[in-house]
């Protein structure tokens, strides 16, 4: 194995198999976890919000040690690999416990049980998306060939977006007794998302130059506060968090807004196969784009599309045909295709400049934040969100009053396209582009090599500066 080794078709597929996991179950859980916890579990849809909010005291410590651990692990596997035989059977008890039809007449005690199986969840999740999301970065230095590991990562999270957003409604439906109905799901799914992970580490590997590094606790808290400092992260988790949270927002609302509002709950699996299709098939647009004009560029048409989608739903009502309705999903599923690849994407080349700060390559620190954010911005979206559903005056299972309706349909376009905006405006500050990534790249090895300071071009000084938010004296300091 060496540095040039080529990142073939078989590899793409091998790393790609491994979103299957991160995109398939959060599409679940967006979709079906606060339905199930209020009409299900019987839950309050203020408690039902607050469970998965509660699971991230605890991810707020699991996601970065993760980070720390799969920058620090020595085995024969690689530091990150491993983690992905280790997580198998975790994922896979997990999900599992989360749908659970627990039975209790205390409303406290169900809070603790679903917010203890998120918690667990959550930590399965972790274990191996934080050491899956820093491979790309130690698998190739190529700008090109990471985009298009990223690109492999996201059809498959899309296609696994596809199943999961339609296959488990069809399986709990199939069954008179719903709870049973979820549990089969989840039984099912719990398989679906843990198999893969046995192909990503037969057909994956890490650059033999990355060295492992002993760290102490100090070292690990100080890397957590440098990263922070890194202006292209910063503007990255912009982007990503305007992104996903719009996405979870959509996701949480839809069963609700077709349900209730459309009235047409029977399109539901419809809108959504048209909307993660349409996801699919345009990724490799988008890929092509951000490999010309640049990854902020990409996600700045995919949102602008999405807004401009979900801006449309004011026109519609009870009386729109169901054939507008599936239209304007593909709509959406055009524009959401950009919002949902591009964040991560841009991971790898966000870690190039923190190389650049600090002199070390720290893909799983940088990883552990994103993954953690992640994890927050989905928790705060559906905490809020099950509070709004009470403030609203929601009830489970019955005919809503014409005011809940009104808010319902106002959130689900008003909301989510607000998040939009606030991204597109922070995009214009991402300046990591197919022109200054090669020059970044060239700096850093030119550094590493024992380079002088002394010896930068202009041009590729104003560079780094830019990128990082550092003045170049400061760069390239041992942490």
């Amino acid at each position: 194995m060496n540095q040039e080794r080529k990142i073939t078709f078989k590899n793409l597929l091998s790393y790609g198999v491994g979103d299957i996991f991160g995109g398939g179950s959060f599409v679940v859980i967006n979709l079906l976890f606060i339905y199930f916890l209020t009409d299900i579990a019987k839950l309050n849809p203020a408690l039902a919000g607050l469970v998965v909010l509660a699971g991230k005291a605890w991810d707020a410590i699991s996601d970065p040690i993760m980070g720390y651990i799969s920058d620090t692990t020595k085995s024969k596997y690689g530091r990150r690999r491993i983690f992905f035989l280790l997580g198998i059977f975790p994922i896979i008890l997990s999900f599992i416990a989360m749908w659970l039809p627990f039975s209790s007449e205390s409303q406290i005690i169900k809070f603790i049980y679903y917010a203890c199986a998120y918690v667990f969840f959550s930590t399965a999740f972790t274990m191996v998306m934080i050491p899956y999301s820093a491979l790309n970065a130690e698998m190739t230095r190529e700008y090109k060939d990471r985009t298009r590991l990223s690109g492999a990562r996201l059809i498959f999270s899309q296609i696994s977006s596809l199943i999961s957003g339609t296959v488990p409604k069809m399986v709990v439906d199939a069954f008179t007794d719903k709870g049973q109905g979820f549990l089969v799901m989840s039984i099912v799914f719990a398989v679906f998302f843990a198999l893969p992970w046995i192909i990503v580490f037969f057909g994956t590997w890490e650059l033999p130059d990355v060295k492992v590094e002993n760290k102490s606790l100090t070292d690990f808290l100080k890397n957590l506060l440098v990263i922070w400092t890194n202006k292209s992260f910063r503007v990255h988790i912009g982007l990503y968090i305007c992104a996903y949270s719009a996405l979870d927002l959509i996701m949480a609302m839809f069963i609700y807004y077709l349900t209730y509002y459309i009235q047409k709950p029977h399109i539901f699996t419809m809108c959504l196969g048209a909307m993660l299709v349409t996801q699919v098939l345009f990724l490799p647009v988008y890929v092509f784009i951000a490999n010309k004009k640049g990854k902020g560029f990409s996600y700045r048409v995919g949102v602008s599309i999405w807004a401009i989608a979900l801006v449309s739903t004011l026109l519609f009502d009870s009386a729109t045909p169901q054939q507008y309705i599936v239209a304007l999903s593909v709509l959406m599923g055009a524009g959401m295709s950009a919002g949902t690849m591009i964040p991560w994407a841009i991971l790898p080349s966000v870690t190039d400049v923190g190389e650049l700060i600090t002199g070390k390559q720290q893909a799983g620190v940088y990883a552990g934040a994103m993954t953690f954010i992640r994890k927050l911005v989905q928790a705060v979206v559906l905490a809020i969100f099950g509070l709004v559903l009470q403030t609203i005056g929601y009830k489970a299972n019955t005919v809503q009053s014409p005011e809940t309706l009104e808010y319902l349909r106002l959130m689900f376009a008003l909301v989510p396209s607000t998040l939009m905006l606030c991204g597109i405006l922070i995009s214009l500050k991402f300046k990591i582009t197919p022109v200054t990534h090669p020059i970044l790249i060239q700096e850093i090895n030119r550094l590493k090599s024992g380079g002088s300071k002394d010896a930068v071009e202009p041009f590729v000084k104003k560079v780094c500066e830019v990128l990082t938010g550092y003045k170049y004296e400061n760069l390239f300091k041992k942490q």
